[in-house]
């Protein structure tokens, strides 16, 4: 994936391909975690989840951020059972 860095058992990247979505649930993923601002996403709809992939929609700016962003991230976090790829 674009950009990807490993980050506590995280992984952070840039915005994922179809393609790449499609093969997270072989790679052992079970979550993404959205920060971006729907302005900035590639595609107007919804990005296409796979089965057994939770999806949270968190968009923020620096300007935008606050204790509820952090608090949604560490709900998401917290109840994802495998590994979790945040964009």
């Amino acid at each position: 994936m674009k950009n990807e860095a490993q980050v506590g058992g995280t992984t952070v990247c840039g915005q994922p391909t179809d393609a790449e979505l499609r093969d997270l649930p072989k790679q052992g993923y079970t979550a993404v975690i959205n920060f971006r601002m729907p302005e900035e996403l590639d595609e107007p709809e919804a990005p296409k989840m796979p089965p057994g992939i939770a999806y949270y929609d968190i968009p923020f700016t620096a300007a935008t951020l606050s204790r509820e962003h952090v608090e949604r991230t560490r709900a998401a976090l917290k109840s994802s059972e495998g590994k979790v790829l945040v964009h």
